[in-house]
């Protein structure tokens, strides 16, 4: 384990074991500080479940219906746990792995890994970098590269578990949210995308204006709410510029007064609400984790993009180099 500190007293705690974000420390407006992700209460129980928390995610994020693709004219079946859909780069994804350390500093960590051709059905090799940077101004950077020796598809994200009341401190429905887009992608019941993009306006998914998460989620009469028993869906930003960072999200706790801004050069992001927490899992804090204990804010590239022609691509060839970029900028309210 690492711990990136700055001059203010953040620490960000990084993890060898799926190059994950362990723990984050953040003050309160008073100056009072707590963990704001959820975690594993040691490395041993970071090994022994697959839980995503804090971990960095490949090589394909998010769910690819029938665990399976075509690239340049060749399907490539891919691992999969039910058969039907490879999530999160199958169950032995990247998060289920020892990185490498390349380099360590006060405020800085890199690691490395590989993956073979053919890993989890994937083609060519992979080679991934990710970068955290603690800085001075309250904001942590992550930064993937990728290349490889074959066409491949990659889509990397990060997946912090955000709570930031602290981690175990309930739910996250008093939690406000911001996303500046207006539309989302519309789910199958196997919550992979249909292709059909949805608008937000007067949805429980328009979150345009600063809208409390708890009012969006009590919205029974919502049939894409139901399929996955809250939000697990991916949200287009309405900025597209490709390459360049702007803002995904903002999420504020009153209580607290916490708040966090996401920058992102991906087209869009995943929101998750922490629908499958069921208590079995608990953090250092001892308290456990329950369905809407946490939300997840991932930028990352359209989900299962290979079968979805009309989507932006994701194929990675050689000489290319891949990049996905996240900044969590932490301040507190003026309460």
């Amino acid at each position: 384990m690492v711990v990136l500190s700055n001059v203010h007293g953040l620490q960000a705690e990084i993890a060898q074991h799926g190059a994950a974000l362990a723990a984050m420390r953040v003050p309160d407006r008073g100056g009072h500080l707590a963990d704001v992700v959820l975690g594993h209460r040691d490395a041993t129980a970071r090994r022994e479940g697959r839980s995503f928390l804090g971990s960095s995610i490949g090589r394909v994020a998010g769910r690819i219906s029938g665990a399976c693709f075509d690239l340049d004219g060749q399907q490539h079946t891919l691992a999969s746990v039910d058969g039907c859909t490879c999530l999160h780069g199958g169950p032995a994804g990247f998060d289920t792995r020892p990185w490498q350390w390349l380099d360590v500093q006060n405020d800085r960590a890199r690691l490395q890994l590989i993956s073979p051709d053919g890993d989890q059905g994937f083609p060519g090799e992979l080679r991934i970098t990710v970068e955290y940077t603690l800085d001075d101004t309250d904001a942590l950077h992550v930064e993937y590269t990728a290349t490889c020796d074959r066409a491949t598809a990659v889509s990397l994200t990060h997946h912090p578990f955000w709570n930031l009341a602290g981690e175990g401190a309930g739910t996250v429905d008093a939690h406000r949210l911001t996303l500046p887009a207006s539309s989302f992608l519309e789910l199958r019941p196997d919550l992979t995308p249909t292709g059909r993009r949805m608008d937000v306006t007067g949805s429980a998914f328009d979150f345009r204006d600063e809208r409390a998460l708890g009012d969006g989620l009590s919205d029974r009469d919502d049939a894409q709410l139901q399929r996955a028993a809250g939000f697990d869906h991916y949200w287009i930003l309405d900025t597209q510029v490709p390459g360049a960072l702007r803002l995904a999200a903002r999420l504020h706790e009153p209580s607290s007064g916490r708040v966090l801004h996401v920058w992102s050069d991906q087209p869009g992001l995943q929101v998750y609400t922490g629908n499958f927490l069921d208590g079995s899992l608990q953090g250092r804090s001892g308290r456990p984790y329950r369905a809407r204990g946490a939300i997840c804010l991932e930028p990352q590239s359209f989900p299962d993009a290979m079968n979805h022609p009309a989507f932006p691509s994701i194929v990675l060839r050689p000489g290319e180099v891949y990049r996905n970029r996240i900044v969590y900028r932490f301040s507190k309210d003026t309460q």
